[in-house]
């Protein structure tokens, strides 16, 4: 398995509570340096699973698969208001209602609904899970339940 931690202490105080919803720029390079570190070139099938703290890095990983002509694809765990900064950073994941004291339900629940088609061209990605450390624990536990290695998972923490 494989973390990643941003540096504590970074945000101010002062900064709104959607800091982690801005998109990636050329003036944040420190994002892509931690998802360069983080992306696993040698598959070519990305996942992505997490809640609304995830879009920067989860965009900043999109930018990678597409530069290598990887595929991508995820589920969010979100606030309706987020909704429209994954069309504004055309990120191709789908959103389920959050449940503060279920984390990961919906989306494991999203996950289960998936057609076995799909999950066969899946269940080789690497997982990159992030947000809540019970919503990571919930997902990780269901992809090892789904025979998915420790190996394809990723956990990164902000």
């Amino acid at each position: 398995m494989f973390n990643i931690s941003k540096r504590s202490g970074q945000l101010q105080a002062e900064e709104p509570d959607n800091f982690y919803l801005m998109p990636l720029t050329d003036s944040d390079p420190e994002i892509m340096v931690q998802a360069k570190q983080l992306y696993n070139y040698q598959t070519t099938h990305h996942f992505f699973a997490g809640d609304e703290s995830t879009v920067e890095i989860f965009n900043a990983l999109k930018e990678i698969a597409l530069h290598n002509g990887h595929e991508y694809f995820g589920v969010l765990e979100l606030h309706p208001d987020y909704e429209a900064v994954l069309a504004m950073l055309k990120l191709l994941v789908d959103s389920v209602p959050e449940l503060p004291q279920k984390p990961a339900y919906n989306a494991i629940e999203w996950m289960d609904d998936m057609h076995p088609n799909c999950w066969m061209a899946w269940k080789n990605a690497t997982f990159y899970l992030s947000g809540g450390e019970t919503l990571i624990d919930n997902f990780q536990q269901y992809l090892l339940q789904r025979r998915v290695h420790k190996q394809q998972i990723r956990i990164i923490k902000l």
